[in-house]
C-alpha cells in the first residue's frame, strides 16, 4: 500500500490552489468560532438595556439599569404595622408569632443598659412579663410606663433571684415610647 493511498494521499493529490482555498476556509471557520465565543463572553447581562439617546435611529447607548431602592419605611408606618396580640395567646406559643410585628404597653419591671444595648423585662399586666431587647438606649427607668413596637423573637428563659427557671415571650423592639 503506497503513501498516496492513505490519509496523506488525498491531500497530496489536491492542487496548490485547492489547498489554499481549504486553508483559508478552515482559518475563517476558526475565526468565526473565536468571534462567537468572545461575543458571548462580552455580551451584556440581563440587567442591561439598549435605548436610543438621539433621534438618529442608528445611534444606540447601552446603560446598566439598577433597580430603585424601596422607599424607607417611616416610624409612623412601622408603628401602624404593629398589631396587638393577647398576652395569653403569645405566652401559649411564642414561636408561632416569631417575626410578627407587635405592640405592647406596660411597666418596666427590670431594665439594664450595656453600651448602646438595652434589656427590659416589661410587665404588661398581672405579672405577665415580656423580655424586650432594644438596640439603643432609652430615658425610661424601672417603674416607667412604656409602649414598645417590634418583632417577636420566640421564647426566652431566665433564672429568677430565687433560682427558678422562668420562660417568657421575647421581642426585639425597634421603637420605645415613654408614656
Amino acid at each position: 500500500m503506497s503513501d498516496t493511498d492513505g490519509k496523506t494521499g488525498w491531500w497530496s493529490k489536491q492542487s496548490t490552489g485547492s489547498k489554499a482555498v481549504m486553508g483559508i476556509a478552515g482559518f475563517c471557520c476558526l475565526g468565526i468560532i473565536i468571534l462567537v465565543i468572545a461575543g458571548g463572553l462580552l455580551a451584556p447581562d440581563s440587567n442591561t438595556t439598549t435605548s436610543s439617546s438621539t433621534n438618529d435611529s442608528s445611534a444606540s447607548v447601552t446603560q446598566e439599569t439598577t433597580p430603585a431602592p424601596a422607599p424607607a419605611e417611616t416610624e409612623a408606618q412601622y408603628k401602624a404595622s404593629c398589631k396587638k396580640i393577647s398576652y395569653k395567646q403569645l405566652e401559649k406559643n411564642p414561636d408561632k408569632y416569631t417575626g410578627q410585628r407587635v405592640k405592647f404597653t406596660g411597666t418596666i419591671f427590670q431594665i439594664q443598659e450595656s453600651g448602646d444595648f438595652t434589656s427590659i423585662l416589661l410587665d404588661v399586666g398581672g405579672y405577665d412579663n415580656i423580655s424586650v431587647l432594644y438596640d439603643g438606649t432609652t430615658n425610661a427607668v424601672e417603674d416607667s410606663e412604656i409602649t414598645v413596637y417590634g418583632e417577636i423573637l420566640g421564647s426566652y428563659t431566665y433564672e429568677s433571684v430565687a433560682g427558678y427557671q422562668i420562660t417568657v415571650p421575647q421581642m426585639s423592639a425597634k421603637y420605645i415610647v415613654t408614656n
